[in-house]
């Protein structure tokens, strides 16, 4: 008998069990995506005309500017679409949904731990300028010295650049270019966005020490808000936290979030501040946030998402007051073999019984 045929993208652990039992009830086509629509739907009318599924890793459908380029040319068979990521192209979904195609994402689960711990390991660096000491050690490698050097000079804000003036001396190194180094334990931080990635960086950061707002459009219930274990003050709006040092960008990409955080809400905040977007690049204004750093309004960026994503802004990339990271907050072997195992579970529900409970569309 005839396996079903599912079209996988992108890569797999093909040592994984679940696709070995996923593997004993359909039949399993690998697929590098081409670079055009044409060439893809040329190979869905021709090599691909019965498939029932679609298996997408990350990449997905982005380099041919998503699964709606293709849509008409789908075939009558496919019923299921199941992505490995948690965000998901919205205009895919709704063109999936007019013809019939069920659209899967994963839960945030596997992403939640890993996205949390690079944003503590950015929260902490923000205060505490390891980076720029580490940038700083091969120009003075010696420890005395270097403290002392990067103590007596001034920041330079319209460059971003740390300077050392090359005098010799004693430092204990809690300054760097006239810049404190502080420990985040009794600062607050505004996470907008409060999902399970949100709720799990508010828990990381306060073990910090941090006092934690979250910004949302509905307030948690209050039972909800006790389930957490830790304590949070809610705001509407990010301008509404009195006393914000750092925020945290945790919310996804909506006509809502575009440019959440422009030159307004930046001016607005009541003092200097650290930001940290790994959320969607969309949610900030990267010309605003440039402007921001040069001012000295915005101490530090931490980004792993960007607004013109790939691309990286410019006015970012050698700045000494920013960290930036190529979108890998989720990226770990057990999380990518978890997502893995999320969406075969997922095509298999939809084929079964029609339903799943990560449907998205």
């Amino acid at each position: 008998m005839t396996k079903p045929k599912v079209l996988f993208l992108g890569e797999l652990n093909q040592t994984l069990p679940q696709f070995h039992r996923f593997q004993s009830k359909y039949d399993c086509i690998f697929y590098t995506l081409p670079s055009t629509a044409s060439e893809f739907i040329a190979d869905l009318e021709t090599k691909f005309p019965d498939i029932v599924a679609i298996y997408g890793a990350w990449l997905g459908f982005v380099p041919i500017g998503g699964f709606r380029t293709v849509i008409e040319h789908a075939p009558a068979s496919l019923k299921v679409i199941a992505f490995c990521s948690v965000g998901y192209d919205h205009a895919d979904a709704d063109a999936m949904r007019q013809r019939g195609i069920t659209m899967t994402n994963v839960p945030s689960d596997g992403a939640a731990e890993p996205v949390a711990d690079l944003v503590t390991y950015l929260a902490i660096t923000s205060f505490r300028q390891f980076h720029m000491y580490a940038r700083s050690i091969p120009a003075v490698p010696d420890t005395i010295d270097l403290r002392y050097m990067l103590n007596t000079s001034e920041f330079d804000q319209e460059s971003g650049e740390v300077r050392r003036d090359g005098s010799r001396g004693y430092d204990f190194g809690h300054f760097l270019n006239h810049r404190p180094n502080m420990s985040p334990r009794g600062h607050g931080v505004a996470i907008v966005g409060f999902g399970r990635i949100g709720q799990t960086i508010g828990r990381k950061l306060h073990d910090l020490g941090m006092r934690v707002s979250y910004v949302k459009r509905t307030r948690l219930a209050p039972h909800a808000e006790l389930e957490l274990g830790y304590p949070v003050t809610y705001h509407a709006r990010v301008t509404d936290v009195k006393e914000v040092d750092l925020v945290v960008i945790a919310c996804p990409a909506t006509p809502e979030t575009h440019h959440l955080i422009d030159a307004k809400v930046i001016d607005a905040l009541s003092k200097p501040f650290r930001i940290i977007n790994i959320g969607r690049g969309t949610v900030i204004d990267e010309d605003a946030l440039v402007a921001g750093l040069k001012s000295g309004k915005v101490l530090f960026a931490g980004l792993d998402v960007f607004e013109n994503e790939p691309l990286i802004h410019p006015g970012l990339i050698g700045r000494e007051d920013v960290v930036l990271t190529p979108h890998i907050g989720a990226s770990t072997v057990e999380n990518f073999d978890y997502t893995a195992v999320k969406a075969l579970e997922n095509i298999t529900k939809v084929l079964e019984t029609g339903e799943c409970e990560h449907r998205v569309n």
